[in-house]
């Protein structure tokens, strides 16, 4: 079933794939509620976005990994008077480096945004979307949760949650009028591999996603209901040959692209 959503919660939408996905959810006529931690940056996108498409958008600034953002952003999903039918949850980060040679708060706060705020604001939204028989949940995850990443182990280990979670809360919700959707991508051009940001600056041109493509790609893949989005040819044989090869190869491969 094929669902179309009239109003969303997008976090992370002050750059990058949520930024994408805030816009061409505004331009389907989609009113939306952005969500992060720069407030003058939403405040940009709402304007540009009310003008070009006239929808409605609110604007949450809100840190995710602290109680009070999370709470602000668990209560607004959780507002039966403002029904959100689609929510987002983009926001996340990576911190590079062994585990040993990064700072424990640093990997504490991947672990908080990445993975606990997506399970606690779904958990805010799940009760009305089930009641209502209608919503979908869309969680931006990456390829790297089917690898092993040493150097990223945090990130990778994240991401492995968010694609885990997904695949299985879709089975929870399946018949009820919910989809809940990974969405996977490999390399993508967004402020995220910025100045070459975890290694990637010498990555060949080949590996590079659309932002765009792979923010449609998601959106396409939770309205059709299908439990994981791999963007890329590319990715989609790696996401493949990740799940059938020997782990012993995959963590020889990782070794191998160790940077030390």
């Amino acid at each position: 079933m094929h669902q179309i959503y009239r109003a969303a919660l997008v976090t992370g939408a002050s750059s990058g794939i949520g930024e994408r996905l805030a816009r061409l959810l505004a331009a389907d006529g989609c009113d939306l509620v952005v969500v992060a931690r720069r407030a003058g940056r939403l405040e940009e996108l709402a304007a540009t976005l009310r003008a070009a498409h006239h929808v409605r958008v609110e604007v949450l600034p809100a840190d995710l990994t602290t109680p009070a953002g999370l709470l602000a952003a668990e209560s607004r999903l959780a507002d039966a008077s403002r029904p959100v039918e689609l929510l987002v949850n983009n926001a996340g980060f990576s911190l590079s480096g062994h585990l040993a040679d990064v700072q424990a708060d640093g990997a504490e706060a991947q672990i908080r945004l990445n993975v606990l705020a997506l399970v606690r604001l779904t958990h805010a939204i799940l009760p009305g979307m089930l009641e209502r028989r209608h919503g979908g949940v869309l969680n931006v995850s990456s390829v790297a949760g089917f690898l092993i990443s040493p150097g990223s182990a945090v990130y990778a280990a994240t991401k492995a949650f968010v694609t885990s979670f997904s695949e299985s809360l879709a089975g929870e919700v399946s018949g009820r009028g919910v989809h809940v959707t990974a969405l996977c991508p490999g390399l993508t051009r967004t402020e995220f591999h910025a100045d070459g940001h975890e290694g990637t600056s010498s990555a060949p041109a080949f590996a590079w996603l659309d932002a765009d493509r792979v923010a449609r790609a998601g959106l396409d893949a939770v309205a059709a209901g299908r439990p994981v989005s791999v963007p890329g040819a590319q990715y989609k044989a790696i996401a493949g040959l990740a799940r059938i090869v020997p782990r012993r190869i995959l963590r020889t491969a990782g070794k191998a692209s160790r940077r030390d």
